[in-house]
């Protein structure tokens, strides 16, 4: 009985060890995946200007790499403008049939003030008719001199900011302590500015940004936040427990053209191995 039960180990742990893939073979697909998410990124060309004379930059790295239950990764990728970020967007893919994924895609607007339209991969135009309004947020404290002060004043300014999202129930999105990108401009009106994000609880998938932002203004330094959604699902914002902003169920507008601010749609179905 004893030699019979060794030999069934042997012959059943081989299977179980296929159903799991190898720590070379995770790397190798997540590899793949990242390539695939940076080469795509690369290829969209957005301009601040009506005349498209200025063009944004493209971050050399990702902001953010993230994985969600049901094997969905993604990568967030910002473009800018004079160290300002101006566009943030987001490829991710899911399993497929046959071994294969598919992809998705979405952009936020992050200028105060519409861009250039762009014809965006997955043959539609994307001309956001408005730019990010922002909110002068009240009872906060004056701006410090240091920037290592405003940091961590940025910080305990979205301490008081709750996010949520609904999603067959609701679900309290969580806060990452470290904000996904600051800067400061040394042009315009921002001195200093940072975006934070809030995760689903299932994995780090980002639902929804927070930008937080001092500008210059004609009564001295104020600051300001603006929500970002990052989701077609229904998401809202508190602030000290009072609701202050909500996204409802996003749904793309037909036709080849999007005139919102927000835009996911699909992209590709493709085999990592091509």
């Amino acid at each position: 009985m004893r030699i019979f039960l060794i030999v069934a180990g042997l012959l059943v742990a081989p299977l179980l060890a296929d159903d799991k893939p190898s720590a070379d073979e995770a790397k190798q697909k997540s590899d793949a995946l990242r390539s695939y998410y940076a080469r795509t990124a690369a290829k969209y060309q957005f301009f601040h200007d009506p005349a498209k004379t200025m063009p944004l930059t493209l971050t050399e790295k990702p902001l953010m790499t993230w994985t969600n239950d049901g094997d969905w990764s993604g990568d967030v990728f910002v473009w800018s403008r004079h160290e300002r970020p101006e566009v943030i967007g987001c490829l991710l893919t899911g399993p497929a049939k046959d071994n294969q994924r598919i992809a998705f895609q979405e952009f936020h607007l992050l200028a105060d003030e519409a861009i250039a339209p762009t014809d965006m991969l997955g043959e539609f135009r994307w001309a956001p008719r408005e730019g990010l309004k922002l909110t002068q947020l009240k009872d906060a404290p004056e701006p410090a001199d240091s920037a290592a002060l405003r940091l961590t004043q940025m910080r305990r300014i979205v301490g008081d900011f709750s996010a949520h999202m609904e999603a067959d129930s609701t679900w309290d999105l969580r806060l990452l302590p470290q904000p996904l990108l600051r800067y400061q401009p040394k042009e315009g009106s921002v001195v200093d500015g940072a975006l934070f994000t809030y995760v689903w609880t299932k994995g780090t998938d980002p639902e929804l940004i927070l930008l937080v932002e001092c500008r210059r203004t004609d009564t001295g330094l104020v600051w300001f936040y603006a929500p970002v959604r990052f989701t077609y699902r229904e998401v809202w914002l508190e602030h000290r427990n009072q609701e202050v902003w909500r996204g409802a169920f996003h749904r793309e507008q037909p036709g080849g053209e999007s005139t919102l601010i927000y835009t996911t749609r699909y992209l590709a179905t493709f085999s990592i191995a091509d």
